[in-house]
């Protein structure tokens, strides 16, 4: 076979394993999830680490977004005025209601003089793209982490199935997880997701829930793999090899 066409076929196998990939660590404290093109941080529960080294972090939270904006609902502070004035009350160890969840996003976006908690800034609680599915879903960023990337099967605990990939994380609760995402017909009810089932549902906002932070995109650099260097030499090798010395 053309030593090319050798190169150009051992190329395609490693994209396709490279493409078939979900979770990879990309250093940092971060995992690059593929499939869902987004970066979790790898403590599940990053709060609570916090929590335990810096007793005033709430306190911190608080002074750093003391107001967190909404869709006008009946839980605002006032009533419907689409904003909530934050208190300690909104946070527990090592959870937090909604409000709480929207701040602490805040909070590690404004870490650092605003380069953010890693040096990124766009830090939000997980997204739940598609509202018409109340249940065993995989239309949302937690509902794919915990079926795909994790490898989580419905009505168990993550914690009691799932794949390898979960050792790229610490912390992960047998819990219920806040989204992002506000239930359109009734905005004080955001969506959660319980990894103890693998089940999504609204909820309101004051439950008291645990926060997973993620970032959009890929927000490491990952390292280009081994195999695919190798590629790289070998095919530099047979295009030297194909050049011959032109004597004058």
């Amino acid at each position: 076979m053309n030593k090319f066409k050798v190169a150009i076929l051992l190329g395609g196998m490693l994209s396709a394993n490279l493409a078939q990939a979900s979770l990879m660590s990309v250093g940092s404290g971060l995992v690059y999830d593929n499939v869902a093109n987004v970066t979790w941080s790898s403590d599940a529960n990053l709060f609570a680490t916090m929590q335990a080294s810096s007793p005033g972090l709430v306190a911190n939270i608080i002074a750093m977004v003391p107001v967190v904006m909404d869709t006008p609902n009946a839980y605002d502070t006032p009533s419907n005025s689409g904003h909530y004035n934050l208190s300690s009350s909104d946070f527990g160890l090592g959870y937090m209601d909604w409000w709480g969840g929207m701040a602490f996003m805040g909070y590690l976006n404004s870490m650092n003089g605003g380069t953010g908690y890693l040096g990124h800034s766009t830090w939000e609680l997980p997204t739940t793209y598609d509202q018409s599915c109340n249940g065993y879903c995989t239309n949302s960023m937690l509902g794919e982490l915990f079926y795909t990337g994790l490898g989580g099967v419905a009505g168990t605990s993550i914690a009691t199935v799932h794949n390898s990939s979960y050792g790229l994380f610490t912390n992960i609760q047998n819990n219920y997880y806040w989204s992002g995402t506000e239930y359109a017909p009734n905005p004080g009810a955001p969506w959660e997701f319980d990894t103890a089932l693998g089940y999504q549902s609204a909820f309101n906002k004051y439950g008291n829930f645990y926060s997973w932070a993620v970032l959009p995109g890929n927000a490491g650099a990952v390292p280009e793999p081994a195999g695919l260097a190798l590629f790289g030499i070998g095919l530099a090798g047979l295009m030297a090899g194909r050049r011959r010395p032109s004597f004058g």
